[in-house]
């Protein structure tokens, strides 16, 4: 009886990357409308946020060095919010094999797929013009960098036509101006393969420790907890995880016995504008810091070891807000004393688990 011999697929797990005000996660599909497509269930939300001219979100497909010539068909699904003046647009990205100094972006207009509000669906063929590439060392090719070709074009071109395809991405954003609200990618097909879309296992956990002395004091409820009370003098909580992944445990403690407060963490992905200072109201987040607002981590009640020390710890499934999804290598927090407490000059500590993306 003959064996049926599998091969391997030439595409590998998709990742999710963001810059600036764009922002990029995995999320479940299950509410109407997000739950009537793909395959397993999982989305990539892409958020373009604010458009200054470079900001985006996108899913990253490794290609093991298909030719260029060989990419015949892509197909993907995506629901818009709102209709955008540009949508979900495919990057090819190409090199020469035997010299990777020699490569290229080719890029479809974004303005040129499908961008109503709803689910959109955008195919791409040999046929598809509002192709444009911009590169290193591409010397011998007779098309020309910023102009639109159609696909067709690039496969026949004396030099693209034997270089190789390492990556395929799937961008939105880019634009000069306006605000870009999320659009979550559902199905994404290439060749006539379906590519899973889903947070693949992790590789490693790891723990970000951030610590400080907080000023003596008696707090009123919902008020900022830091290291300085004086005006503009306080920091925010960092935590450099140096990668991206999903926060799934949070400890706090303090130097101080028989607490049983509540605290409240706000993180966000870039530096926030909102109060900082001990003892001030925490009226976070502000307007500017939306954009950036990863979500918040509530603790539970604190609880006393007898040593000098109190803490509380939380994890994934408590309802505490975690798992957390972040895209971005730091993040930044804001701690909010939720009960009112006097917590000394006291040392205190967070300390984050997440599991970290390939």
């Amino acid at each position: 009886m003959a064996t049926e011999i599998k091969l391997a697929s030439k595409f590998g797990k998709p990742t999710l990357a963001s810059a600036n005000n764009g922002k990029a996660m995995w999320i479940r599909g299950s509410t109407s409308p997000l739950d009537q497509k793909g395959s397993s269930g999982w989305l990539a939300e892409l958020y373009g946020g604010v458009q200054t001219g470079d900001d985006w979100a996108r899913i990253n497909i490794p290609v093991n060095e298909m030719l260029v010539t060989q990419l015949k068909t892509v197909e993907w699904s995506y629901y818009m919010t709102n209709e955008e003046t540009m949508g979900v647009g495919m990057v090819i990205w190409v090199h020469n094999p035997t010299d990777f100094d020699k490569r290229a972006e080719i890029t479809q207009l974004g303005s040129t797929v499908e961008k109503a509000a709803g689910w959109d669906a955008s195919e791409f063929t040999s046929a598809t013009s509002g192709m444009f590439y911009y590169g290193e060392n591409t010397t011998g090719t007779a098309l020309v960098a910023g102009t639109q070709y159609t696909w067709a074009q690039f496969q026949a071109d004396a030099l693209f036509k034997s270089w190789t395809i390492y990556r395929i991405t799937f961008d939105y954003g880019w634009e000069a101006s306006g605000t870009f609200e999320s659009a979550y990618v559902a199905d994404i097909k290439i060749n006539n393969e379906q590519i899973e879309l889903k947070p693949f296992p992790v590789n490693h956990r790891k723990t970000v420790l951030a610590t400080k002395t907080i000023v003596d004091g008696a707090h009123s409820a919902d008020d900022v907890v830091c290291e300085d009370a004086d005006n503009t003098e306080g920091t925010d909580w960092d935590f450099d995880f140096s990668g991206t992944g999903y926060i799934t445990k949070a400890i706090i403690t303090c130097a101080k016995t028989a607490l049983t407060s509540l605290t409240e963490l706000q993180l966000y992905s870039a530096p926030p504008t909102c109060e900082l200072d001990d003892n001030a109201a925490g009226v976070c987040p502000v307007a500017a810091d939306i954009p950036y607002f990863i979500g918040s981590i509530n603790f539970p009640a604190m609880k006393d070891v007898g040593t000098g020390q109190s803490f509380a710890v939380t994890v994934a499934g408590e309802g505490c807000g975690l798992p957390m999804a972040f895209d971005s290598p730091k993040l930044y927090g804001v701690l909010i004393d939720k009960t009112g407490t006097d917590w000394d000059a006291s040392l205190m500590s967070i300390l984050l688990t997440a599991d970290m993306d390939d």
